[in-house]
Order: C-alpha cells, then structure tokens, then sequence
C-alpha cells in the first residue's frame, strides 16, 4: 500500500488535512496522557446518524429498523474506540525533527499490546494522521476487515494534542440487534493528550520503528520523500 491510498483513507474518514507546503522542523517528541471525551458519533455509509455523549444511548434508525447505539459496544458487538486505544503513549520521530515521520508507542503497561506502534505523518500546520491498524479484525458484530485512523493537532509547543479523533470503520458485514448493516459504518470518539515527560518507552519493549504503511524502517537511513525543509537541506 503506499502513501496515496493512505492519505485517500485518512482524507475518507474526515481525518487531518494535509498540507501541500514543505514543512518546518518540528520536535514533538515526548511522553503524553490520553483522556477520551467518551462520547461516540456513528456514521452508516458516512452520514452522521447518531451522536451520544457518555453515559447517554440513541436509537439509530436504520432502513425502518430500530438499533440501539450501546449495542455497538457490547462485549460480543463492536468495540468503540476509547475501549481499544491507549491510555498513555510515546511520540517518536524516529528519524528526528527534520522528518515528517511519526510514530505513536503504546506505554499502557495494562494492555496486552504494550509497545506496539502505528505510524504517521506530521504535517506542516502541526496536525497528523496515523494508522491505527488496517485490518482491526473480525467480531460478532462485524465480519468484514476495518480500518482505524487517529489523528490530531498538536498545540504549538508540543506540550498537548488538541482535536484528537479514533476513529475505527468497516467496509459493511455487520450485524446489529439482528439487523444487517451492508453499507460501511464508522465509529468516532473524541480526545486530547498532555505532555507529561520526555520521550521514554523504557517501561515496555517497543517494537522497531515503522513508516506510515506499517513497514519496519531503519532509523540510520531516513527517506528523502518524509524530509522537511531543513531535511533537505541537510541531505545537501
């Protein structure tokens, strides 16, 4: 897969824009909490049809069918994004500041994919967008392979992530309350993230460093077409 179906799949799920211009060096690196909103926005063939805060349920009205939101979220249903997604992660630049690159690190010590990561693109304005994993696997609920995303913007002295959105999709096959869904659905939650340290991942054992498709990368030897402006001029 390469980058141009990644930014049409990034671009599908109302993620981060891109930006055209050559970025700036950016040093973003560091150790961040996550804290999730909790609330859930439910898309069926990429209209918004449901959108419920914490603790709150809807009724989706599908196809003159009834389904209940929290059903989507059940333990033999989907899980939503807040569920899946970590509590506490490392952002690499694996290449350094003089490279787009992004990876996160899962530091959640709790979940059974401590040290996992995804990777991403940071661009120019400060907002990313990552994969979370392009088959999320099959459930009760949903059969067919999805797709997850995160993206976000990172305030200007990279102490925090603003306008955090997970959002997870599946291309259709899923069966709610009965009730087959065969267009695509797409599950969204909100988040931000504080600094809280310098980049450290020694409380897991992080995987190698990845590029944007999930491919282990070599950090000694960064690739031309991830360099910022000041990269190039490196590379000169």
């Amino acid at each position: 897969m390469n980058r141009t179906t990644i930014a049409t799949l990034l671009a599908s799920t109302t993620l981060a824009a891109g930006c055209f211009e050559l970025p700036q060096t950016q040093d973003v690196m560091g150790n961040f909490s996550v804290e999730y909103a909790n609330n859930m926005r439910v898309y069926i063939n990429d209209e918004l049809v449901a959108e419920v805060a914490d603790g709150e349920d809807a009724d989706i009205d599908f196809d003159g069918e009834i389904i209940q939101v929290s059903t989507l979220c059940s333990d033999e249903g989907v899980e939503c994004p807040d569920e899946t997604f970590w509590n506490s992660v490392a952002v690499d630049q694996p290449w350094g500041p003089d490279y787009q690159l992004l990876n996160f690190v899962n530091l959640d010590v709790e979940d059974e994919n401590a040290g996992v990561r995804i990777g991403g693109v940071l661009e120019a304005d400060g907002t990313y967008g990552m994969l979370s994993g392009l088959a999320l696997g099959a459930n009760e609920a949903c059969a067919a392979i999805g797709i997850g995303t995160v993206t976000g913007a990172f305030n200007a002295d990279a102490t925090a992530m603003e306008s955090g959105v997970i959002a997870y999709g599946w291309a259709g096959g899923c069966v709610i309350d009965g009730v087959e869904i065969g267009l695509s659905i797409r599950l969204e939650t909100d988040f931000t993230a504080t600094r809280t340290g310098d980049y450290d991942v020694s409380s897991v054992t992080p995987e190698e460093p990845i590029d944007d498709e999930g491919e282990v990368i070599d950090p000694e030897e960064p690739e031309e077409e991830f360099a910022t402006e000041e990269g190039e001029e490196a590379a000169l």
